[in-house]
């Protein structure tokens, strides 16, 4: 650590120069702080950066916008806040949300676990309707603390939160093409997993498995294929597994036995079962078909 590492909220004000207006959260100027500064938090940080960071490879998306970027970082990892006239950072503390609802709807903010690559990609009235909800944490900052502190606190975080959602379900139809070459890459792999018989030595791939072969996060990589399929990870694969199966059945003399054993079933009449639960017909009946 070096002297700009923080892990608390009045730290991390007292290097950007702000008061100390709650002890759990804080909307920083960041107009202040050096070209770059990595700061190690135990708060949620929401950094809005004028500038447009790298997005794929270093590069912006053609079809992203550009007027702004939003980066996300959860308890116990860094930040790198960028020292520029339009930027700001803000800070609260998990105390700040436990004992409200807020704190029970934070894992539904799944991009705090995205990495940097995956930041969200604001429009002109998008990157105002965000500064207007950081106004409003910052105006009631300066209301003082009294019994109301925290509820309002807590109402005018999770209203920018849920903007947030909105925007990254509008950059998720945007980046349609580029999805579909992702999960078309996810896959193939997933498919040629299935073939090879892994799946009965190691188990079916997992998320973290499948978000390698994305080239994404854990949670980038579930909310894409949520917001392209409906499907979670987790899914999407037993998916991919029912219709590996369907394609053995066909296309292939296996026996059930065979096919169940090459994709990981527990067992042949574990895969008849579920396989007629899912299609409605036995393994059998849908090869005589």
């Amino acid at each position: 650590m070096n002297d700009t590492d923080t892990s608390t909220v009045c730290r991390c004000n007292r290097i950007f120069g702000e008061r100390t207006l709650h002890p759990l959260a804080s909307v920083i100027d960041l107009s202040r702080a050096a070209p770059q500064q990595e700061l190690s938090l135990d708060c949620y940080a929401v950094m809005v950066a004028g500038r447009v960071a790298g997005c794929r490879n270093g590069t912006l998306c053609s079809c992203d916008y550009a007027d702004a970027t939003v980066l996300f970082a959860p308890p116990g990892h860094y930040i790198e806040a960028q020292g520029e006239a339009d930027s700001r950072l803000l800070l609260f503390h998990p105390d700040l949300t436990s004992l409200d609802s807020l704190g029970m709807k934070m894992p539904e903010y799944t991009y705090f676990g995205y990495n940097k690559s995956e930041a969200l990609r604001l429009s002109l009235r998008e990157k105002r309707q965000v500064e207007r909800c950081l106004d409003y944490i910052d105006e009631e900052l300066h209301w003082g603390i009294d019994r109301f502190s925290r509820i309002l606190l807590c109402n005018k975080i999770e209203l920018l939160l849920n903007y947030c959602l909105r925007f990254y379900a509008r950059q998720f139809i945007l980046r349609h093409d580029i999805i579909s070459e992702d999960i078309a890459k996810v896959t193939e792999k997933i498919d040629i997993y299935l073939r090879s018989g892994r799946a009965a030595a190691t188990g079916l791939p997992g998320a973290q498995l499948v978000a390698q072969w994305a080239g994404h996060s854990e949670a980038y990589t579930s909310d894409m294929l949520h917001a392209e399929t409906g499907h979670t990870t987790e899914e999407y694969v037993q998916k991919r597994r029912f219709e590996m199966a369907k394609q053995m059945l066909i296309g292939t003399e296996s026996k059930v036995s065979e096919i169940a054993a090459t994709l990981g079933f527990p067992s042949t009449p574990a895969f008849t079962m579920l396989f007629e639960k899912c299609t409605g017909c036995t393994p059998n009946e849908y090869r005589s078909h």
